[in-house]
């Protein structure tokens, strides 16, 4: 039995504890979230999120192509691909999240907050992401090697 997703933002809970899970590690980009399952549309919201140096592309296992897209970790802006176990996402701020409610991670929308306890992901594991990326995992990564060599051709002109 499939269990339904709920979409659910509790300011109140979130403001008590201060973000501790947005302090942790930041939240899951799922294709759905950049377009899926239009290519193009993928593409063009991958490129655009990659140049911003404010999202990143992580992996579980790069040889079985478990790659994910995150915001990235404060610190660590401009990094295309960052494989960083723990930091606080770049759109944390003093007041809760910078991003508006709908434009935040998928994983962002459903966390469940708790007070008190674990906040319920509702089932957003790295993994279960980074399974959902697989189909469309060609065109992530080269999304993000473009952009990567896009950085690499702007630091050779500075010399």
């Amino acid at each position: 039995m499939k269990r339904e997703i709920f979409e659910i933002e509790n300011l109140e809970i979130c403001k008590a504890c201060g973000g501790l899970c947005c302090k942790s590690f930041p939240g899951l980009v799922t294709p759905k979230d950049v377009g899926a399952p239009d290519t193009e549309l993928m593409r063009k919201n991958l490129l655009e999120m990659f140049r911003s140096g404010r999202y990143c592309v992580d992996w579980i296992n790069q040889e079985e192509g478990l790659y994910f897209v995150r915001p990235a970790i404060k610190g660590s802006e401009t990094s295309v691909f960052d494989h960083s176990y723990s930091g606080e996402c770049t759109y944390l701020t003093p007041t809760g999240c910078q991003l508006i409610f709908g434009k935040r991670p998928e994983s962002c929308r459903t966390l469940i907050p708790k007070v008190n306890e674990r906040c319920d992901p509702q089932g957003y594991t790295r993994m279960k992401v980074a399974k959902m990326w697989q189909e469309y995992v060609n065109l992530l990564i080269d999304c993000a090697v473009e952009i990567e060599n896009e950085e690499m051709w702007d630091i050779g002109n500075l010399f």
